[in-house]
């Protein structure tokens, strides 16, 4: 399973690493929101990459308290 920082698209620049290899800067290729079961597909977030393990879960990077 693929996990991925998602960026909403006004944010992505330049300045911002690709999500598959980040050694590289983005390019806003497109490559990141491919399906990972069928390729040709833009993902639309259907879950169904989920249901291949025996979790679901997700990587919190930032806690923000008021």
């Amino acid at each position: 399973m693929a996990v991925y920082k998602i960026l909403p698209k006004t944010i992505i620049d330049q300045s911002v690493r690709c999500l598959l290899d980040e050694t590289i800067t983005c390019i806003n290729c497109g490559e990141c929101d491919r399906c990972d079961l069928i390729p040709e597909k833009i993902c639309d977030d259907c879950g169904k990459c989920l249901d291949e393990v025996d979790y679901n879960g997700i990587i919190i990077e930032k806690i923000i308290e008021d």
